[in-house]
């Protein structure tokens, strides 16, 4: 079963765009070639997902909702992106695997939604991941491990920018911190962008801090943050809904926003890759023009 707000079943983001088109449910089956039953259940299925009518329907007409309308902008938006990447993976020679490597954040909050997209398309194209932190990530792209790496930069990226995210302290709620409190900081082993911004601002502002925990990965900083320890620096969508943004009473320095980015291998002429890159970034920036309409987009991060 799908979670609500999951946005990425194209069949039922064609069956509600055709509807929407014709204007009519028996016309969008002779379109898509099956039953009125099944569009109909399709159609009930996304608006179940989104909680929201999107279709007024009458023995005589059928007319979008406010939301509807709303909705059938982002329905083409994401239908154009599976159109080009099954246009740009199909073409001859294309296939076999890629090897990705994703950051930790990233492939345990969104990467099912993004390469759902994919692999609904695509079944037979295979992808090997790798998943850690972005030091990690860099190096097994040197050692032409993998192909393309999912990760993240600050200040001028390296790789093509897809979107910034905003990093945010976090802690259990039941964590008390003032401004006088010297900082119980979680944080991921050295080297680490995350943890070299959080000491830095820090430093800036003047404000001592105790390294309570420092661990390898993502399941290692967030546990000890439920647990109460301290705060630790996270992109701000991939917060945990168990730990909550820190106070403005605590006291603690902005940190400012990281670039995520996708980058691979400098001279590699890989048209798999190529394609790839071209079709997660325009679903970057189709997804931000969505999120800006008020409709769900996707984003990412890690270390």
């Amino acid at each position: 079963m799908q979670e609500q707000g999951s946005l990425i079943d194209t069949d039922e983001l064609r069956a509600f765009d055709v509807v929407a088109t014709k204007r009519s449910f028996s016309l969008a089956a002779t379109e898509i070639g099956t039953s009125q039953s099944t569009i109909s259940q399709r159609v009930a299925r996304l608006e179940k997902r989104l909680n929201r009518t999107l279709i007024y329907r009458t023995t005589r007409q059928v007319k979008l909702t406010s939301d509807g309308e709303a909705m059938l902008i982002y329905a083409r938006s994401m239908l154009a992106i599976s159109d080009e990447a099954r246009a740009r993976l199909a073409q001859p020679g294309l296939k076999g695997f890629l090897k990705l490597g994703i950051e930790d954040e990233f492939a345990r909050t969104r990467l099912p939604e993004v390469l759902g997209i994919f692999r609904a398309q695509f079944p037979h194209f295979g992808l090997k991941f790798i998943t850690g932190r972005n030091e990690h990530l860099q190096d097994v792209l040197r050692s032409h491990e993998v192909d393309v790496i999912l990760g993240k930069s600050h200040g001028l990226a390296k790789g093509t920018a897809l979107w910034q995210e905003q990093l945010v302290w976090i802690g259990h709620r039941s964590l008390q911190l003032t401004p006088s409190d010297p900082v119980p900081l979680v944080t991921y082993l050295k080297p680490s962008l995350t943890r070299s911004i959080a000491e830095s601002a820090l430093l800036a502002q003047g404000r001592a801090w105790i390294e309570v925990a420092e661990c390898s990965n993502l399941l290692g900083v967030i546990a000890a943050a439920r647990s109460g320890l301290g705060v630790m620096a996270i992109g701000e969508s991939f917060k945990k809904t168990v730990l909550d943004v820190v106070a403005k009473e605590a006291g603690l320095p902005p940190l400012g926003k990281l670039t995520y980015v996708i980058e691979g291998n400098p001279g590699a002429a890989d048209p798999a890759v190529d394609a790839f890159r071209a079709v997660l970034s325009e679903v970057a920036r189709r997804s931000s023009g969505a999120k800006r309409e008020g409709m769900q987009g996707i984003g990412r991060d890690s270390d």
